[in-house]
């Protein structure tokens, strides 16, 4: 990590101390939801991009974060709930509402090549659906 890129996540930490009373009424509650959801109870082990979206869900810019899925052999892929949490979202906010133009949009987001929705992985889905939330 680079000393921009760890400035960068003092910062974000910092901003989550700020306005994490906006939704948690204590820090118990905020660690039990952060091991819910990434793993950790503490915002210095999370990478950027889980600082970026526990301060979206802070700031009430979206709506809930996925759970981590604890089966041990289905531990990295994407859960029936979260698939159908996207196309949800997606045929709520998307113009083109076709298969296609979703997994084209996925792609983009998570920065890898599937051929459908089932083939992400749980981090992956986590990044879409908030990238859906976020679209108008």
């Amino acid at each position: 990590m680079t000393p921009s890129q760890k400035e960068y996540k003092k910062r974000l930490v910092q901003k989550i101390q700020i306005v994490k009373h906006n939704v948690f009424a204590d820090d118990e509650e905020r660690k039990e939801f952060m091991l819910s959801r990434f793993g950790v109870d503490s915002t210095t082990k999370l990478s950027i991009d889980e600082l970026k979206l526990l301060l979206d869900f802070c700031n009430r810019n979206v709506s809930d974060i996925p759970m981590l899925n604890r089966d041990i052999e289905k531990e990295d892929m994407i859960s029936a709930e979260q698939i159908e949490k996207i196309r949800v979202v997606w045929n709520e906010k998307a113009r083109d509402k076709s298969e296609e133009a979703l997994l084209k949009f996925a792609c983009k987001i998570a920065k890898y090549k599937a051929s459908r929705i089932d083939d992400f992985k749980l981090r992956e889905a986590q990044k879409i659906i908030v990238a859906l939330e976020r679209m108008y």
